[in-house]
């Protein structure tokens, strides 16, 4: 080869390493993308959150919530923000567990009264991204309470505590275990369906509820009524129920099994005395006597009397 070819070639490979190399060192030295700083941001909700909670009067309270809520929509448009754990912020965080959805939920003391506030994150298949969904409490002008088919702009205010996710026949229902405490006789508990239009809607209520012998209910949502300042259980734990085994003999005991599951388990309600058995607010516990509601072929089914002991350690939830 000849010396000039020789070096025609050793320049071409010097100029291809310092490209190289340019391109390297630009490429590490690159500013990274900025990132989004969710603890500040959280400080500044918890911030807002405890004036919320406790501001002096009617008007200080509102107007944080009004900061807060407008906040926590935005943050949570945020790459990242579904998983973020908001540990440090004092709203109930609940989540199912196949992630469908999101959903922070708080109140607000009025004057007079309590109102209810929710703001969701609800995975879309279509779109594979999240909608920030807030739910307007309508509380006041819901009449029919057990019946009504509800959405999220005419939503029944509650105070979720558990998310329950079942499924029948490939559809999907988040039952919601929660409380709305604005009357001034009576406290509500509220178990409360949850489900899904194809196109993404909410629907709130859902006859899928059984009673005794079988019988399908009419109503779209079981709501307890009881007398204000007494409490009630109302939770979902694994707990045991009997069935009865074949069809006794004259004289003989019915026979019963001992069946273990996850059921949604609550105080029976009694009047306070036989005369004021149509006064709901006369209502209080049993004490020592449960029910449930039990899963049992799509439908949330009544069984009585079941043998509750203390609760099961609590299993990880999603929040």
């Amino acid at each position: 080869m000849k010396y000039k070819d020789t070096k025609k070639i050793s320049l071409i490979a010097i100029w291809l390493f310092l490209a190289f190399f340019g391109q390297s060192q630009r490429s590490n030295s690159r500013i990274p993308e900025p990132t989004f700083d969710f603890a500040k941001a959280e400080m500044e909700l918890a911030l807002l959150f405890d004036t919320l909670a406790r501001g002096d009067n009617h008007h200080i309270r509102y107007n944080a919530n009004e900061r807060f809520l407008n906040l926590l929509k935005n943050i949570l448009t945020e790459n990242g923000a579904f998983d973020y754990p908001f540990a440090q912020l004092q709203v109930e965080k609940l989540m199912p567990p196949d992630k469908k959805f999101r959903l922070f939920n708080w109140m607000v003391r009025r004057d007079q009264g309590i109102e209810y506030f929710a703001v969701m994150m609800v995975y879309h298949e279509r779109t594979k991204n999240y909608q920030i969904i807030q739910l307007i409490d309508e509380s006041d002008i819901i009449f029919d309470l057990p019946n009504a088919l509800l959405d999220k702009d005419n939503w029944y205010g509650a105070y979720y505590r558990q998310v329950i996710q079942t499924e029948h026949n490939g559809r999907k229902f988040y039952t919601l275990l929660g409380q709305n405490d604005n009357d001034r006789t009576l406290n509500r508990r509220l178990v409360e369906i949850l489900t899904f239009k194809p196109n993404g809607d909410l629907v709130f209520g859902a006859e899928i509820f059984v009673g005794l012998r079988g019988r399908k209910e009419r109503f779209r949502r079981h709501v307890f009524e009881f007398k204000r300042g007494s409490s009630m259980i109302l939770r979902y734990d694994f707990q045991t129920y009997s069935e009865p085994i074949g069809t006794p003999r004259p004289g003989q005991k019915q026979r019963e099994k001992l069946i273990k599951s996850n059921m949604i388990v609550f105080d029976r309600l009694v009047p306070q005395s036989s005369d004021l058995a149509s006064q709901r607010e006369a209502y209080i516990a049993a004490g020592g006597v449960y029910d449930a509601y039990v899963w049992l072929n799509g439908r949330w089914t009544l069984k009585t009397d079941i043998l509750a002991r203390n609760p099961e350690p609590q299993r990880r939830r999603g929040r």
